[in-house]
């Protein structure tokens, strides 16, 4: 008996930490969304996708699959897609691997996908071998990871998207592949990560594992039509997926790519518990995925009356479904789910072996959920948990609320011994105002209200992963195991609406929210430090500023830096005092004492408030209609010591790209920066500019500038300096440089941020002045050399810098500099945009003779 109910216990931990969070999950209630529901109940299937990085996945299979076949499907991808750039804000890092993560989620919701997960490992930017990204990540705990996560879903089916060799092109895609092919066999291995199964998990045995192949790839066992319609929405599997793969914004993806594939999903069986075949007609040949099915998981035929009843009972509800009257199933599905609850109560007494009983429950606990989300779409139930200020969607520790909890009934059904309830952190306190049972009635909104107490040490909402170092570190730390996968930790409180139909129970549930956004727990004050990386140059003083937002009525306290010894800040501290929830800057002046055996130092700002420190702030990361997310950091700043001079009274305009640090290093140099407007480039005049500067990516997102870019061209040949930082394809799409080039959609990448760098002219100014070029400037890069080198160019640019990957030709593309009339045109593919907010100070000192070209002695 103690056996049965540890695996009742996990069942239900699997139900509630196995999902997506419910921020934003929840199908609307809708005639699609029933009948997807419709067509869960009637299949067992599970199949888990596995690839690298977020805008991977087959989309149109993995919509296939949910929404056509019924699937329960779920999406393991490796990374959240933290190391790329990005098109829609300025979020780099760990900061863009959130805004990614919600997109992710946006994006599965719309394939229908049930579950989607993620590893500790971080996304390190471009890798052409896979060596090389199993050298970054710990190989060992990726696989721990991904077998973790077989165990908990138990998929019959794993699709990889990718083969772990070199045909997956990047070296994570090659990873995703080969720890797929190992997890397949070590999730089976008892011997393998023995510690998840103390946990209460078992070793799980994968029926078929395939692989994703491209159209014309051989060696293809199955091919899936997804250019099969939707019976409702009567537009093709694939058009859904496209729709969906385009809500990867921040990757500037769109439904382009879906126009040059076939409408053929095509795999390749590489693993089977069965004998292999060289030909399919389904994913799930060989397997029984029915409901009767389930006797054979049971291994036993004591349950075929209750199993026959279950499943005619789910047949009847989906041959009678009318999308009028959606609800009008709701007697069939009362019906399925009193079977289910009959079947699950024999159980005990039906003597199967405990692998028998343990993997029959864990499929029967599926689908009682699966019924009881299709019952709450059917009556078409809204439920809404919203604090008494509608528009605060954060809590303090400390603080004491009100929240209203209430259930509209849009059907004729009447729901009985209704009850309500709401689910907090342990040590939160909740009461209910007193009422009677409240009978839901068609729409009226029945509504209780709770009184809710945060603790005064509660938890702060925050990511249950963090690293470091966001540049140097590529494998996450978790702070909360328990949510290990998910993409984030579920929502702190959670109302719960209990009804009963015909004397059957089901359970409706919903997060706080106000105004649709989760109500999350802050601190009471947000401290931020800027910039997050200092330059000690000489003995030069630094300026930093420190953001203090109080997020309660009244704060009254002060403002103070922990500095290393022998460094002064002016002042040493600084008063504040709100009186309502608002922010203030303050400005420090901090003179370091430098030293040559001291590299770096840290600086941290602490405001004090009410007997506490506060060390840390967030940043919401809040796109479009994702939901928005708190990223912590410590209020700290990273000193690099660097030896570097610039040009005297530099002056340069910067024309933004999709976002980059650039201009605040370039201003720590001394360096005077203007950022450059629509207008300012249609008619503006750049001859106060020593340098204009191009952000990266620029020529793909700013429409001015593909306007107004021969304005730019003429103030070269005046005299000025033009710099283009690194671009993707559509800087081939105009002449933005004064002589022929091409990158091609295809343009080399330099990943190895340690490979030798060779420079071709050591007379050239851009080594000489204002600082001498070594080899030692080269030391100490973080993630890559560069991306997108020229590939052809007119005889006219001159190359200045050499260096490629293991097994690459030289790359001579990724610094071109070409003379034009009185003055100049530069391509700098070269990563400056990482290499500067990391402080690496070889970068920082050929950064400044760059941008210093035109100042350089004649």
């Amino acid at each position: 008996m103690k056996k049965l109910l540890l695996v009742v216990l996990l069942l239900g931990l699997l139900s509630s930490t196995s999902r997506v969070p419910m921020s934003q999950a929840q199908e609307v209630p809708n005639a699609v969304a029933v009948w997807q529901a419709l067509q869960r109940l009637r299949t067992t299937a599970t199949v888990l996708a596995t690839q690298a990085h977020p805008d991977d996945e087959d989309a149109a299979l993995l919509t296939w699959l949910a929404r056509g076949a019924g699937v329960r499907t779920g999406l393991l991808s490796l990374t959240r897609g933290e190391g790329g750039a990005n098109l829609v804000g300025a979020e780099q890092y760990d900061a863009l691997g959130i805004l990614r993560t919600e997109e992710f989620l946006a994006a599965a919701r719309h394939y229908g996908v049930s579950d989607l997960f993620f590893t500790r490992a971080a996304d390190f930017g471009f890798s052409k071998r896979l060596d090389e990204t199993l050298t970054h990540w710990d190989k060992d705990a990726i696989l721990r990871d991904v077998v973790l996560q077989i165990r908990l879903y138990r998929p019959d089916i794993i699709v990889s998207r990718f083969h772990g060799a070199t045909r997956d092109g990047h070296g994570n895609h090659q990873a995703a592949g080969l720890l797929s092919l190992e997890a397949f066999k070590a999730a089976a291995d008892p011997n393998q990560f023995p510690e998840q199964l103390k946990e209460g998990l078992r070793a799980w045995k994968v029926k078929k594992l395939y692989l994703g192949l491209r159209g014309n790839e051989a060696g293809a066992t199955l091919k899936i039509d997804t250019s099969e319609k939707h019976p409702i929405l009567q537009t093709t599997y694939r058009e859904l997926a496209a729709a969906g793969y385009q809500i990867h914004a921040s990757q500037f993806n769109n439904a382009a790519p879906f126009s040059n594939r076939s409408a053929m999903s095509v795999l390749r069986l590489a693993e089977s518990v069965f004998p292999k075949a060289t030909e399919e007609k389904s994913i799930f040949d060989q397997l029984d995925t029915t409901i009767l099915g389930l006797a054979k998981v049971a291994g036993s035929n004591v349950f075929d009356s209750e199993l026959a009843e279950l499943n005619r009972q789910i047949e009847a509800a989906i041959t009678k479904f009318d999308a009028k009257q959606s609800w009008g199933i709701h007697r069939e599905l009362v019906a399925a789910t009193r079977a289910l609850r009959a079947i699950v109560a024999k159980v005990p007494v039906a003597k199967l072996t405990e692998a028998a009983q343990e993997q029959f429950l864990f499929l029967l606990n599926n689908k009682d959920r699966e019924l009881n989300d299709a019952l709450n779409l059917a009556l078409g139930l809204s439920f809404e948990l919203t604090p008494e200020d509608a528009t605060a969607s954060v809590v303090i520790p400390g603080q004491t609320f009100t929240l209203t909890h209430g259930v509209l009934n849009p059907s004729p059904v009447k729901l009985s011994k209704t009850d309500y309830l709401v689910q907090t952190p342990p040590n939160w306190t909740s009461t209910a105002k007193p009422f009677d049972e409240v009978t839901s009635k068609k729409n009226v909104r029945q509504r209780v209200t709770f009184k809710i107490t945060v603790p005064a040490d509660a938890v702060i909402t925050r990511p249950y992963w963090q690293r470091n170092n966001e540049l140097r570190d590529h494998v996450y730390a978790f702070n909360q195991l328990q949510h290990r996968g998910l993409p984030f930790a579920p929502p702190e409180i959670i109302g719960w609406f209990k009804y009963q139909i015909d004397g059957v129970g089901f359970l409706l549930t919903q997060p706080a929210q106000a105004e649709r956004r989760l109500l999350t727990v802050v601190p009471a004050l947000n401290v931020t430090l800027t910039p997050r990386t200092g330059i000690a140059l000489k003995s030069n003083p630094l300026k930093l500023t420190v953001n203090v937002q109080s997020n309660v009525a009244k704060a009254a306290g002060k403002v103070r830096l922990k500095i290393p010894d022998g460094w002064t800040a002016s002042p040493r501290e600084q008063p504040f005092n709100f009186q309502q929830a608002g922010s203030a800057e303050f400005v420090f002046t901090l003179t370091p004492r430098l030293s040559d055996a001291i590299q770096s130092a840290r600086i941290e700002a602490i405001a004090e408030f009410n007997g506490r420190n506060y060390h840390e702030g967030y940043q919401i990361i809040a796109h479009a209609e994702h939901e928005p997310r708190a990223f912590y950091r410590p209020a700290a700043m990273d000193v690099r010591f660097v030896t570097a001079d610039i040009a005297p009274n530099l002056h340069v305009g910067y024309v933004m790209g999709v976002g980059d640090e650039v201009p605040q290093a370039l201003e720590q140099l001394g360096v005077k920066v203007t950022m450059l407007k629509a207008n300012d480039l249609a008619t503006g005049q750049f001859e106060a500019f020593d340098a204009v500067l191009i952000g990266i990516r620029a020529t793909a997102v700013r429409d001015d500038l593909k306007a107004h870019h021969k304005r730019l061209l003429e103030y070269a040949e005046r005299g000025g300096h033009l710099i283009y930082q690194y671009q993707t394809p559509e800087f081939d799409a105009a002449p933005y440089a004064p002589y022929p080039y091409t990158l091609t959609p295809r343009a080399e990448e330099v990943s190895e941020e340690d490979s030798k760098v060779t420079v071709l002219d050591a007379a050239h100014p851009f080594f000489n002045f204002p600082n001498k070029i070594t080899d030692n400037d080269f030391n100490g890069w973080v993630e890559e050399r560069g991306s997108k080198w020229m590939t052809t160019w007119d005889a006219r640019f001159q190359p200045l810098l050499e260096c490629h990957d293991r097994e690459q030709p030289p790359q001579k593309g990724g610094l071109m500099y070409a003379p034009f009339g009185k003055g100049a045109f530069t391509y700098a593919a070269y990563a400056f945009y990482r290499q500067l907010p990391a402080g690496v100070p070889g970068a920082y000192r050929l950064f400044a003779n760059i941008v210093s070209w035109k100042k350089q002695p004649r």
